[in-house]
């Protein structure tokens, strides 16, 4: 595996040239010089550095010996080496008993931003792996196999902890991201979609329920801290919570149902949470599979009939404030005749009475599956 390449070498003579005041050479494994103070000498052959990679040790040039070798200078030329083995070499030009003294520093950091990188790199190789494996869990345990798991286990992921799937979407994806990235849990898992981040959060159980409460506080702090610090729009949608490995992908189609009749219902809320669209996100599952016209179409023959939306405004009040006729006058600012009037107008074009639980139930149905198409 290379290790060093003409970025990171670069990288190397222009951090250390500002240790001393020295032309640096980086070369390759093979002798190419790859970094450089003067861009002259980039991708030719050093001489010097050959030699080092062949006897493993340092190499000296004086002035005298500049011209019995090819592409050097004079100078000190000493191995990089990165676990154990010479992966290039770095090289200081001038003479050598004035740059000795600066041998053992110059390599020491060059072997430093060398091992630095490579950790940077390797740690961003484990993300990319990390998400990777966590979109395979959205869809489902059956297909995973052994070297799935033995991944999970490597990167030291543990499934056992109880998590929920949530959904964000962003204003400027990128932005927001970076923003949540950093406020997330050491457990918690992510994966980036084109239009939204899923996040598999840990979440708190006492006595085997999820408290809800305090994952929902959470996320409204996010979604505040969002607008207030990054000036950012959000969208939360939080699915349900399974206590096995199984239940992951559960959560995330209910969270992806969540978001989808949330933004049709409510499309000024910045969280909608599951538990209060369960019977929204079943009418849109009954749609998907092409069964919603066993729920009557009472809501288009009212809309026949009610060029202002009075009808349907009334009976989606009648619905929210559990057909208290003094709220809903309050709410709609209405005389109680008005009311009745309006009720008796439905009941007469749909042939469903709001005042009958069993026919309110099928107008609520009707209602809710014309906002989820």
């Amino acid at each position: 595996m290379r290790f060093l390449d003409q970025s990171l070498a670069q990288e190397i003579v222009n951090r250390t040239m500002k240790i001393i005041n020295r032309n640096i050479n980086v070369m390759n494994e093979k002798g190419v010089i790859i970094g450089s103070g003067d861009k002259r000498r980039i991708d030719t052959i050093h001489e010097g550095a050959v030699r080092v990679i062949e006897t493993q040790t340092e190499f000296e040039i004086s002035e005298d010996e500049t011209e019995q070798l090819h592409g050097v200078r004079a100078g000190i030329n000493l191995p990089i080496k990165f676990r154990g083995k010479v992966v290039g070499v770095i090289g200081i030009t001038g003479a050598p008993d004035e740059i000795r003294s600066y041998g053992e520093l110059v390599k020491m950091a060059a072997e430093m931003i060398l091992e630095q990188a490579v950790l940077i790199d390797e740690m961003q190789w484990d993300e990319r792996l990390k998400e990777e494996l966590t979109g395979q869990l959205l869809h489902g345990v059956d297909q995973l196999n052994s070297l799935y798991f033995e991944r999970i286990k490597r990167l030291g992921i543990d499934l056992d902890i109880p998590c929920v799937a949530i959904l964000l979407t962003f204003g400027n994806n990128s932005k927001g991201y970076k923003w949540i990235r950093d406020k997330l849990d050491k457990a918690d898992l992510y994966v980036m979609q084109p239009d939204y981040m899923v996040l598999l959060k840990k979440v708190s159980i006492k006595e085997s329920e999820w408290e809800s409460v305090k994952t929902l506080q959470q996320m409204e702090k996010w979604a505040e801290g969002l607008e207030k610090y990054q000036k950012l729009d959000c969208n939360i949608s939080v699915g349900s919570y399974h206590p096995t490995i199984d239940g992951i992908a559960k959560s995330y189609r209910k969270a992806i149902y969540t978001s989808s009749v949330g933004g049709k219902l409510d499309p000024n809320k910045k969280i909608y949470f599951y538990e209060d669209y369960k019977l929204p996100v079943f009418l849109a599952r009954v749609n998907q599979y092409g069964i919603s016209d066993e729920i009557g179409p009472y809501i288009e023959q009212l809309k026949q009939h009610d060029k202002k939306g009075e009808l349907l405004d009334t009976l989606k009040v009648y619905v929210e404030e559990n057909g208290d006729n003094h709220k809903v006058v309050g709410r709609l600012f209405i005389h109680r005749n008005t009311l009745r009037y309006r009720l008796d107008r439905i009941t007469e074009l749909t042939n469903k009475d709001p005042r009958k639980v069993k026919d309110l139930l099928e107008l609520y149905l009707s209602f809710l599956q014309n906002q989820v198409k």
